[in-house]
C-alpha cells in the first residue's frame, strides 16, 4: 500500500520536495550572505565585546533589513498542502472512477485512506518543520541586534515571520490538507474542491492573523509625550495612541496644531510643547515572552479543525461514496 501511494502521488511529493529545496537554498544562501557581511564589517566582533554597535548595525540593516518582507509572500505556503495534496486525494479517484477498483481489492477503503492520510500528514509535518527551523536559524542575526538594543524590528513575533515559525506552519499545513481532503470527499471533483479549500483556509487564517495578538490581553505602556516607554525591543507593537492630560483619546493632528511653529514656509511641531501640555503617548504590545503561548493557541485551533475535517472525510469516504 505504501508503494502504491508513492507511485500514485510521487509527482506531487517530488514537486513539493523541489519547492522546499529551492526555498531552503534561498534561506541558506541569504543566511550565509548575512553572517559573512556581519563578520566583514566587524559587527560580530562588536556584538561579542558588547560595544556600541549602532553604526555597524545600521549598515547591516540598510543592506538586509528588507529581506524579511520576502517571507510575507510565503505565508500561504501551508495552503499548498490542501490544494495539491488534500483536494485531489479522494476527488481524483471518484472523478476517474478508480475508487471502485481500488476499494474492492484486498485492501479495505479504511486502510487505503489511513495509509494515504498518514503519508501526507507526515510529509506536511516534515516540510513545515524544515521551514520553521530554517527561518529560526535565518533570524539569528536580527535577534542578536535586538538583544543588544542595536536596532531592527524583525523578530519571530512579526506577522509574516510568526506564520512560518514554531508549530503554526505544521498545524496550518495539516488543516489545509484536512480541509482539501474533506472537500474532495464531499464534492468528488478536484477543481471545485480546490476552490473550496482556498476559500475555507482563508476564512480561518485571515481572522486568526488579525486576532492572534488579542488571544492574551495585550500590555500597554504609557507616559508623557517624548518619554521613552518601557516596551521591549523584541515585542510586537499592536497600536500607538495619544491622550490628553486628563486621559481622553486625541488624534495626533489635533495635538500637532496645538504646538505648531512656522519658520518661513516650513511648519514644525515642538515636542517640548506637547510634553508641556500634558499629552500622553501609549503603546499596546505583545512581548516576545508570549510567543509560545500564542503559538500554542493558534496551533490548537488548527489541530482541532483538522481532527474534525479528517473525521468527516474518513466517515464520508467509508459510508457515503459508492
Amino acid at each position: 500500500m505504501i508503494a502504491l501511494t508513492w507511485r500514485q502521488h510521487r509527482a506531487q511529493l517530488l514537486t513539493a520536495a523541489a519547492l522546499l529545496a529551492v526555498l531552503s537554498g534561498y534561506v541558506l544562501f541569504m543566511g550565509h550572505q548575512m553572517t559573512s557581511y556581519m563578520a566583514s564589517i566587524g559587527l560580530n566582533a562588536c556584538l561579542s565585546s558588547h560595544g556600541n554597535c549602532n553604526v555597524l548595525a545600521r549598515a547591516f540593516l540598510d543592506r538586509f533589513g528588507s529581506t524579511p518582507h520576502v517571507f510575507s509572500l510565503l505565508d500561504l505556503v501551508p495552503l499548498l498542502a490542501g490544494l495539491f495534496w488534500g483536494a485531489p486525494l479522494i476527488a481524483r479517484e471518484t472523478e476517474r472512477g478508480t475508487h471502485r477498483l481500488a476499494w474492492t481489492q484486498s485492501v479495505s477503503r479504511r486502510r487505503w485512506l489511513t495509509v494515504k492520510l498518514a503519508a501526507f500528514t507526515g510529509a506536511a509535518i516534515l516540510a513545515a518543520a524544515i521551514v520553521s527551523m530554517l527561518l529560526a536559524w535565518w533570524l539569528r542575526p536580527f535577534n542578536q541586534l535586538i538583544a543588544v538594543g542595536a536596532g531592527g524590528n524583525v523578530n519571530r513575533m512579526s506577522p509574516g515571520v510568526f506564520d512560518l515559525s514554531g508549530t503554526v506552519p505544521a498545524a496550518g499545513a495539516l488543516f489545509a490538507f484536512a480541509l482539501g481532503t474533506a472537500a474532495g470527499a464531499l464534492i468528488r471533483r478536484t477543481v471545485p474542491a480546490m476552490a473550496v479549500t482556498l476559500g475555507g483556509y482563508l476564512a480561518l487564517w485571515l481572522p486568526l492573523e488579525s486576532q492572534r495578538y488579542h488571544f492574551i490581553t495585550p500590555l500597554t505602556a504609557h507616559g508623557p509625550f517624548g518619554s521613552t516607554l518601557p516596551v521591549p525591543p523584541s515585542a510586537y507593537v499592536i497600536a500607538n495612541s495619544y491622550t490628553t492630560a486628563s486621559g481622553h483619546p486625541i488624534d495626533f493632528s489635533v495635538m500637532a496644531k496645538a504646538c505648531q511653529t512656522s519658520h518661513g514656509n516650513q511648519t514644525s511641531v515642538r515636542l517640548s510643547c506637547l510634553a508641556a501640555k500634558g499629552f500622553q503617548f501609549s503603546t499596546t504590545y505583545q512581548p516576545d515572552s508570549r510567543f509560545w503561548s500564542i503559538q500554542g493557541m493558534e496551533t490548537g485551533i488548527f489541530v482541532a479543525a483538522t481532527v474534525v475535517l479528517l473525521g468527516i472525510a474518513a466517515w464520508w469516504a467509508a459510508r457515503r461514496i459508492n
